[in-house]
């Protein structure tokens, strides 16, 4: 077999990370319900929301809004003004200050969440400045000292503390969010899904965004976002990654929010229409083969005349590995398989039990394979700890770049890649200055669970690198779209191209209460980071399950190649590419 030697022809252009600025990040009202205790601020879990007046807190059930349970402080209580909470491992701890009594007394009330019994009280020393919310992020605590009054309120300041409630950092907010809090001062806060701090006054419709100096200090204004709350406690939901809540005090309202921005449903400029093959699929498994189960996740390149695609084949052990199938550009008809092309890792490895997901791209002069690995063990999406790397200098023979993943999931509670991650594409988008740089657009997984929009629930995320080993996560890109049927669970697998004119175009597979599985969605987007899924139903939806065969349940993990004047994609059908590959050609 011939080594591959692929010549690329690209236009190079100046494409950098930014930063959302103040037009581009929106958030979009969801829903809006009436209950008596949001005066103070809310909570939210996996199941619930919780409104939390001066005394009182109740519990509602997030589908029904239904009541479960409420707690009022008993007469003498030394808890006289509950102003914030969040919900942690099963318990709500919340920020309780007797300002503006002197001596001011901070505590934070420790309760049951199910039941809303208090269990415990962590009594502050600090007597100046009013505990005003708590956070937990990234295994520390966050607590807001808050000060009043033009000639107070630049003492309001930001505390980290261990678990052991002793302090590890001090930050200070910058004049210019100073200015939005007053007359009054910070009222809530809650860390976002891509690890920004979001923060309100006291009854502006407003959310401040801001970035955390690892070193502390002041804190970086990024954006201030229009909202449809009157500031006070806010609360990111950490089992619904992108959906924000907070509350409108003098309606005792407690309303619902989505993360978006401006041009999220705007136009798309190419959208395309596809033709399937009468033929399909054009890679089905094979009886006693390493693919006799499965043949998923095609990922193609062309070689002169030939095609090389890229797939995973799932043996009668349940095992999943990588293989590549050659054909004719012109006779996609009949395929020359081989395959694997290396074996899982050894037992108790990230990719013990599967390497899924090939992604092969030409890197510092070698073949970088990126896959998927799955462990294994674990429930649901969590048995996908990592992504992989194998390197080849022909093409043809690959090595395995040690026995650790090169991205791992987060395993942090609430961050878009929690509890796993997986494949998706990596292109190289040269920065305006310095060495050219590259993107991985991968899946993260965020939750696990039986109910399907956690089982299911997934992310599209962006990773970069300056030598495609060392991986910097830069948080998801998109998200589930909650008002559309076919995308309102997960978005994942994410096949990104960038074309000589600068546009960035998505191609991705996404789970929607519809059909319950896949259909192959399209996005686009001018930096790669905000992207527009089109601005009516359907404008982004490219393929869908249909007939009684191979692909009646679902079609997902595309991949696109350019033929002629038309575009290829090859794809998967029924149970996760239980019944082959197949292709499809734009019109």
């Amino acid at each position: 077999m011939k080594c591959i030697s692929i010549i690329f022809v690209t236009s190079i252009l100046a494409v950098t990370v930014t930063s959302l600025s103040a037009s581009e990040l929106s958030v979009r009202e969801r829903q809006r319900v009436s209950v008596p205790e949001a005066h103070q601020a809310v909570a939210v879990d996996v199941t619930s929301f919780y409104a939390i007046a001066n005394r009182t807190i109740a519990r509602y059930e997030k589908g029904t809004n239904e009541l479960i349970a409420r707690w009022s402080a008993p007469a003498g209580s030394a808890i006289p003004h509950l102003n914030s909470g969040v919900v942690v491992d099963g318990r709500l701890y919340c920020a309780n200050s007797n300002w503006p009594i002197t001596p001011l007394k901070n505590s934070v009330e420790v309760f049951d969440a199910e039941a809303l019994r208090h269990v415990e009280s962590r009594a502050f020393s600090e007597t100046e400045g009013a505990i005003n919310w708590i956070e937990r992020h990234r295994g520390a605590w966050w607590i807001v000292f808050a000060f009043y009054g033009d000639a107070e309120v630049r003492r309001t300041k930001l505390i980290r503390y261990d678990d052991q409630w002793n302090q590890t950092g001090e930050w200070t907010f910058p004049e210019s969010v100073i200015q939005r809090f007053l007359p009054n001062s910070n009222s809530g806060g809650a860390f976002g899904p891509n690890g920004r701090l979001y923060v309100t006054g006291h009854d502006r419709a407003e959310l401040y965004v801001l970035e955390v100096p690892a070193d502390g200090g002041e804190l970086s204004h990024v954006a201030t976002v229009a909202a449809p709350i009157a500031g006070q406690g806010i609360a990111w939901d950490r089992s619904d990654i992108g959906t924000l809540r907070g509350i409108v005090r003098s309606r005792h309202e407690v309303v619902t929010m989505r993360l978006s921005h401006a041009d999220e449903y705007a136009d798309l400029r190419r959208s395309v229409e596809w033709i399937r093959d009468q033929g399909n699929p054009v890679l089905p498994p094979r009886h006693g083969e390493f693919d006799a189960t499965r043949c998923m996740n095609p990922w193609v390149i062309r070689d002169g005349d030939t095609y090389r695609l890229f797939y995973s084949g799932g043996d009668k052990n349940g095992k999943q590995r990588i293989g590549v199938a050659t054909a004719s550009v012109s006779d996609i008809t009949h395929w020359t398989r081989t395959g694997p092309l290396f074996e899982t890792g050894a037992a108790g490895a990230f990719d013990a039990q599967w390497c899924v997901l090939p992604h092969v791209v030409r890197m510092h002069g070698r073949w970088h394979l990126y896959y998927t690995g799955n462990a294994g063990s674990g429930s649901g999406l969590s048995a996908f700890p990592g992504m992989g790397l194998a390197t080849s200098d022909d093409g043809i023979t690959w090595t395995r770049h040690g026995d650790q993943p090169v991205l791992a999931r987060s395993g942090e509670h609430g961050t878009p890649d929690a509890i796993g991650v997986a494949g998706g594409s990596v292109i190289q988008v040269p920065p305006a200055e310095g060495l050219p740089q590259w993107r991985f657009y991968y899946t993260g997984c965020p939750t696990t669970g039986k109910a399907h929009a956690l089982n299911q629930q997934k992310t599209i995320c962006l990773a970069v690198s300056s030598d495609g080993i060392n991986w910097t996560k830069q948080g998801a890109v998109m998200l589930r779209d909650p008002d559309r049927d076919y995308e309102d669970i997960g978005v994942a697998g994410p096949v990104v191209h960038l074309e000589p004119d600068g546009l960035f175009r998505m191609w991705y597979s996404a789970i929607g209460t519809r059909h319950g599985f896949y259909s192959i969605c399209y996005a686009e987007s001018e930096d790669g980071i905000h992207w527009r899924r089109g601005a009516l139903p359907k404008a982004n939806l490219q393929l869908s399950p249909t007939g009684t065969g191979w692909e009646q349940q679902m079609v997902e993990y595309p991949t696109i190649i350019r033929e002629g004047d038309h575009l290829r994609m090859f794809y998967c059908g029924n149970g996760y590419g239980r019944t082959g590959i197949g292709t499809a050609v734009s019109k």
